[in-house]
């Protein structure tokens, strides 16, 4: 018996597998198991204004998260809908189980960035877009489209598809409900590639040559701030990574790489999931609440211009035995205190270790410090009789439990008074509880 794969919604996607992605003869070749591509000489440079200061990994509880929204979410019984509508040519593309028809032609082998462009359209985003049209029918005119603007300088590498209503006039709360999806050949974003990019800690604030994953990074946050989208999927076909930007584009929250070929649950099941989050249905992801400057939640943010191909000469390379692991901590006003520790992180070499604990900042020279105040204060007005302080013995720690009630030398690394970042952070600015602190000392 041959079965219409509506027919049985959830048991055709328990065995939708992406099929293995076939390459040409004269296909570019991929980097060794474990190596990143250095192939991935994406423009994009530094910009003062992209304030990524943390990157969360969901962890490998995303799968299970997934699932139990997939048992509770999927009809089990006839959907009442063809494998294909007649009227749009839309259709499920996916091989399945062979009791379900399949009829569906195999696109080219992989020669190029353009075939593999075709290969993602046409398995996983055709079968994505049908299914959820079967389940949330009210949703019939959100569709993917393709970014062919021309404007991009790294089209041969990037790929940008946009899911979104295209029967109706952008507005705020369509492009809320967006996503974007961004591909990239396996060519140039290897395997290693994609690890890395999910395990980097926050972008740099510093003018200076970002690294591939950064500029991956890079790239894509101004492709959603343009778009005003925060849900997002990164893929190179090969594998697979789901994200969401918090609402003031400031944090990220992200999934680990799904492989294409993975079965419990498979990247349509997550694909799906996360589409139908970004669609507000119940159950669904949302990222947690973190403290973000108004500004920016109100969409407050410049638009990112396109790069310039002259950028590319700012690119450094990096080493393929590098562990992936960014020095910059996650630093947005104690975001990592409301995000709960959802698994444990993967090294370049495929051992699992504890996620990294935030570094212990060293506190500020007391003398230079002091003496740096005091010059400050000559500056101001009515203070030209304040003299520069000599050196002296630092003081005691008796003293600063006099004055700041003990509480000064905090065993926590990330308490304000031995940093020098305030935990009521402004983006861009360094300022913190030392300088008032010591102000207060230095009159004493």
């Amino acid at each position: 018996m041959i079965w219409q794969r509506a027919d049985d919604l959830r048991g055709y996607l328990r065995d939708a597998v992406l099929p293995e992605l076939k390459y040409g003869s004269d296909s570019p070749d991929l980097p060794p198991p474990g190596h990143k591509s250095h192939r991935n000489t994406l423009s994009t440079r530094f910009r003062k204004y992209r304030h990524l200061t943390a990157i969360h990994y969901l962890g490998p509880s995303f799968d299970e998260i997934v699932n139990e929204w997939i048992s509770a979410r999927l009809p089990a019984k006839a959907a009442g809908f063809q494998d294909e509508d007649q009227r749009s040519g839309e259709t499920l593309t996916v091989p399945s189980a062979r009791r379900f028809k399949i009829n569906t032609a195999v696109p080219a082998p992989v020669t190029d960035s353009t075939r593999l462009w075709t290969w993602v359209h046409h398995f996983p985003l055709r079968t994505i877009q049908r299914v959820l049209h079967l389940i949330f029918p009210k949703i019939q005119g959100w569709n993917f489209v393709s970014d062919d603007s021309g404007t991009d300088n790294d089209a041969d590498i990037y790929k940008e598809f946009y899911f979104t209503d295209t029967r109706n006039p952008p507005s705020p709360e369509i492009r809320f409900n967006s996503v974007v999806v961004i591909c990239q050949p396996p060519w140039v974003l290897s395997d290693e590639d994609i690890w890395q990019f999910t395990e980097l800690k926050s972008l740099p604030m510093d003018n200076v040559p970002l690294r591939a994953k950064e500029r991956l990074w890079a790239k894509l946050w101004d492709t959603c701030v343009r778009r005003q989208s925060t849900y997002f999927v990164v893929t190179s076909y090969q594998q697979w990574v789901f994200g969401a930007f918090s609402r003031g584009f400031t944090n990220a929250f992200v999934s680990p790489p799904m492989v294409a070929q993975s079965c419990d649950p498979t990247v349509i099941h997550a694909a799906i999931y996360w589409l139908a989050s970004a669609l507000a249905v119940k159950d669904g992801y949302v990222p947690p609440y973190v403290p973000e400057p108004v500004d920016y939640v109100m969409g407050d943010i410049p638009v990112p211009p396109h790069d310039s191909n002259d950028d590319i000469a700012t690119i450094i390379d990096s080493l393929s035995s590098w562990t992936g692991k960014s020095e910059e901590p996650a630093s947005s006003a104690h975001a990592a205190e409301v995000i709960p520790a959802l698994g444990s992180e993967r090294g370049v070499s495929g051992e699992v270790s504890d996620w990294a604990p935030m570094p212990y900042v060293r506190p500020r020279d007391l003398i230079a410090t002091k003496r740096m105040v005091e010059q400050w204060r000559q500056t101001l007005p009515g203070c030209d009789d304040v003299q520069v302080a000599e050196e002296s013995s630092p003081p005691s720690l008796q003293d600063f439990d006099r004055l700041y009630g003990g509480d000064f030398w905090s065993d926590d690394p990330d308490d304000a008074a031995c940093t020098v970042s305030s935990d009521h952070t402004q983006i861009g600015e360094t300022k913190g509880h030392w300088l008032t602190r010591f102000s207060f000392l230095c009159t004493q």
